[in-house]
């Protein structure tokens, strides 16, 4: 093959798209360990598609006699030892009030070979499908408008956009709620590449028809995209070549597509009437969620400011430790809003969205007109993500996944915007300085993006142990040296603790250590006649518990160990450690007092997120308890 041949070949793209699809699939496989879990949340679409090829739009799962007994089946207290996790309870049956598409892969593996398709496996195949329709759509756009660039830079602007779309983060989990988030981001990717080919091809139908499937397809994998899906369908409309006959025919293809696409709509809206009985209940109100959501008004614009600050400007929680970045959090929310799930501000995490801009400023350069198609193009990537903005910002609650529903479009438009940068001819090529901050950029965003995904719930840590360690022990050593550097000591903790005063009947976190969501703390709870009761939790679960406890002169004189107390274990602060001893410490949960101590080897603890724990030296009330005095306890093992 010649040298020529060699460079169009897509090659080096398609190993690129290979790697980006390997490791989608790696990411969401380790949910495996999980799936022996029936009545959680990976399997939801398998029972799904098992209603659908019997014939009915109900889960094949008959909901509990005792649920279905209960005065309120949709309290959260009473239905929890009955309950099908997130699926909706209606007329005895349960269903999904999630989009359909994604049967589009259970279905037909289903019929084929008569078992059921795992669910972690399909949303990493979605995610290969739509990475399949990006890269072709930047081969293509490349081979028309920056020929320039090299194989290698289309591969590697395929690769950061991978990671811009969020998608390493959406599937580390990969259950019921985040494969309808994969396959519409699969589906926006299409949508868009065949509105590009119905363009670039001067309006043929065949590519308008298959524009209008995949945006069916789009809307009912997430209904946040219906607007910006009935925007595509009008960019269809858009003239695509000369006047005359032709541009007859182009409108009625073009037409053609928007009614494909407006029966899937229509055809949706029947799935909610065949389930619930109305054309416009999607099942939400039916939910057996783990708390009791009935009262809450799911979407209000007065939530707008609060949750685009959250997604696009918010500024993580820094750590010495693996993973080092954490979600953002805030207590200053409007009335209303829920909470978080894992939120991270774009421009922080993810700034080579910036590129972005770069296709706009490309596209609309006076003297070099782009064609409808690259117009159509970007114009349909914007209306994408600002239509799942105008839903996401209104909605009560903020939530890592739908990050990836924000930037699935416009993550076309950044990978637009890097070929520009780095691809652009003469006059048009941006500076050096540009093309640095681009690269820097995009090198940042994919290690943030990252590390986002070894963070999430704590999932890498259970579901690739190794990989997980592996990374950590590398990574950890600088917080290692920072923290000898300072004299940082770790290991249990000798605290003097003023007890509470008369009528104080309040709870109180003495020590805390984590974040929100992973959690450690000690906290006091009075047990009356001058006692208190200690206890260690993880989260809401209970760890250990002392008896009441005297408090002498008002004083409790307490000595703490928890793992929490030292690095995480995978950090190379264990290797001084005696190996005979570091498995103990690092889940030895104890409290000792003058005349007891108690004490409980357990995993339930989240790893630390700072150096040391934060400790209350003031009451939170007055009369309160606080810690008087804290001092390290010798260590062990050192």
């Amino acid at each position: 093959m010649s040298s020529g041949g060699m460079r169009r070949s897509g090659l080096a793209l398609w190993l690129s798209a290979g790697a980006c699809a390997a490791a989608a699939f790696w990411i969401s496989m380790g949910v495996s360990p999980w799936r022996g879990d029936t009545r959680n949340v990976w399997h939801h679409y398998e029972y799904l598609a098992e209603g659908f090829v019997h014939g009915h739009t109900y889960l094949p799962l008959q909901p509990a006699p005792q649920l279905l007994a209960l005065k309120d089946p949709y309290d959260p207290a009473a239905n929890a030892p009955y309950r099908l996790w997130d699926a909706t309870l209606y007329n005895g049956r349960y269903y999904l009030y999630f989009g359909p598409a994604p049967l589009i892969l259970f279905l037909p593996w289903r019929i084929l070979t008569g078992t059921a398709l795992p669910q972690n496996l399909a949303a990493a195949a979605l995610a290969a499908l739509g990475l399949a329709g990006l890269a072709r759509l930047l081969w293509e756009v490349r081979g028309r408008h920056f020929p320039r660039l090299s194989d290698a830079g289309v591969a590697l602007i395929a690769a950061v956009a991978f990671h811009a779309s969020w998608l390493p983060v959406t599937l580390r989990r990969s259950g019921v709620w985040d494969v309808p988030v994969v396959s519409a981001t699969a589906f926006a990717w299409w949508s868009l590449y065949l509105l590009w080919r119905f363009h670039e091809s001067g309006g043929r139908a065949r590519w308008a028809l298959a524009t209008g499937a995949a945006l069916a397809l789009l809307m009912a994998s997430r209904v946040t995209f219906v607007p910006g899906a009935a925007a595509i369908a009008l960019l269809m409309l858009v003239p695509a070549g000369g006047p005359g006959a032709a541009r007859s025919r182009r409108w009625g293809a073009a037409c053609a597509g928007a009614a494909v696409a407006a029966a899937g709509g229509i055809a949706l809206l029947a799935y909610n009437r065949a389930r619930f009985g109305s054309w416009t209940e999607f099942g939400l109100r039916y939910v057996l969620f783990g708390e009791d959501y009935r009262a809450v008004r799911y979407f209000s614009a007065s939530l707008a400011p609060f949750n685009a600050w959250a997604y696009l400007f918010s500024a993580p929680q820094l750590g010495p430790y693996f993973p080092f970045l954490h979600p953002y959090w805030s207590d200053a929310t409007p009335a209303g809003f829920v909470g978080f799930e894992e939120v991270y501000g774009v421009l922080f995490m993810v700034p080579v969205h910036l590129a972005g801009l770069a296709a706009l400023a490309w596209a609309a350069r006076p003297g070099a007109p782009r064609g409808p198609a690259a117009a159509a193009l970007l114009a349909g990537a914007a209306a994408l993500s600002l239509s799942a903005a105008s839903v996401l910002f209104c909605w009560a609650w903020a939530c890592s996944r739908y990050t990836n529903e924000l930037l699935a479009g416009w993550t076309v438009a950044t990978a637009v915007g890097l070929m520009a940068i780095f691809g652009s001819d003469g006059g048009a090529r941006p500076s050096r300085l540009v093309r640095a901050l681009a690269a820097l950029a995009s090198l940042w965003s994919v290690a943030c993006v990252w590390l986002a995904s070894a963070e999430f719930r704590g999932f890498m840590a259970q579901t690739n142990p190794r990989a997980y360690a592996a990374a950590a022990h590398l990574l950890d050593y600088p917080g290692l040296w920072a923290a000898r550097a300072r004299g940082v000591e770790f290991g249990p903790l000798d605290l003097a603790i003023r007890a509470p005063g008369p009528g104080a009947g309040a709870d109180c976190v003495l020590l805390a250590s984590g974040r929100v969501q992973r959690l450690n703390q000690l906290v006091l709870s009075p047990a009356g006649a001058g006692r208190v009761t200690l206890r260690l939790v993880e989260n809401e679960h209970l760890v250990l518990s002392s008896p009441p406890i005297d408090a002498h002169d008002g004083v409790v004189h307490v000595r703490v160990a928890a793992p929490w107390l030292y690095p995480p274990a995978a950090s190379p602060y264990w290797d001084g450690v005696d190996p005979a001893l570091r498995g103990g410490l690092q889940t030895l949960f104890s409290l000792a007092w003058d005349g007891g101590a108690v004490s409980v080897h357990s995993p339930h603890s989240a790893d630390p997120v700072g150096f040391e724990p934060e400790v209350r030296r003031s009451p939170e009330f007055p009369g309160g308890p606080f810690v008087e005095a804290v001092a390290h306890a010798p260590q062990a093992g050192r």
